[in-house]
């Protein structure tokens, strides 16, 4: 089976700064695939890169079999990327925003407005489709984000940290949402902070540390019985990357 992303030697240089260094995974269609790692590990400049919007120093990447690169016209219109990073313009309203999105990618009026009802509901987003995006709050602004890169229906979803600020109702409707994806051979590689989000909803887990992929890690259903669960992954996290030094306040 080929890959529907390949990642082989990948480095990344910011002046001094090294954000990925030797960085190689693959990940197979109808794969939901997690990084995780401690905050500048490089997961974020991956997806950015995979997305075409950040180019490598050196190694290679591609994506449904073609080599990455910004801007590229075929791999924009397979690629859904949403990251807390992005900004929107305030003077536009959400569903404006979602609307706008799905007629760049070539979607009938029509269709993009179906689409779009469809995605401010399923993210509860319908009693703030016609405020400005400026009277938005972060974690409507992160749903917006979302919506925006699932209107066209990709074949590779790249989400970074895609439940920070989602309410558990919308949480819930994106996991639904992904395994939907995921079950109809999309492929989705995700960062998190949410070790336990991560093993519900992934089939395979990377860790990263300082741009290098230390581990990867299968992850069992709920019920196989492996024990891995949240305090498995963490406990794999720190042995990777070392214990947080903590020292106790002796005024709380």
């Amino acid at each position: 089976m080929n890959s529907s992303i390949a990642v082989v030697g990948l480095s990344k240089c910011y002046g001094r700064n090294k954000a990925l260094a030797d960085l190689s995974f693959s990940v197979e269609p109808g794969t939901i695939y997690g990084l995780i790692g401690p905050n500048g590990a490089g997961k974020t400049t991956t997806l950015s890169i995979l997305a075409g919007l950040v180019s490598p120093t050196s190694g290679f990447a591609s994506v449904l079999g073609i080599e990455v690169a910004p801007n590229h016209p075929a791999l924009m219109s397979q690629i859904g990327f949403a990251t807390p990073q992005l900004s929107f313009f305030d003077y536009l309203t959400g569903a404006e925003v979602v609307l706008a999105c799905g007629l760049m990618h070539g979607l009938k009026r029509d269709e993009a407005a179906r689409r779009t009802r469809d995605l401010l509901a399923l993210l509860d987003l319908e009693a703030a489709a016609g405020h400005y995006l400026y009277q938005h709050s972060h974690g409507m602004r992160q749903k917006l984000g979302l919506a925006c890169a699932l209107i066209h229906s990709p074949r590779v979803l790249l989400l970074d940290e895609p439940f920070a600020g989602l309410d558990p109702t919308s949480a819930y409707r994106l996991v639904r949402t992904l395994r939907q994806a995921s079950s109809n051979g999309r492929t989705v590689v995700l960062t998190s902070h949410d070790l336990s989000m991560v093993e519900t909803l992934c089939d395979r887990v990377g860790i990263l540390h300082e741009g290098t992929l230390k581990r990867e890690i299968t992850v069992m259903p709920a019920d196989g019985g492996n024990g891995s669960g949240e305090a498995g992954l963490a406990s794999l996290l720190w042995e990777v990357v070392g214990l947080p030094e903590f020292a106790e306040l002796s005024w709380i």
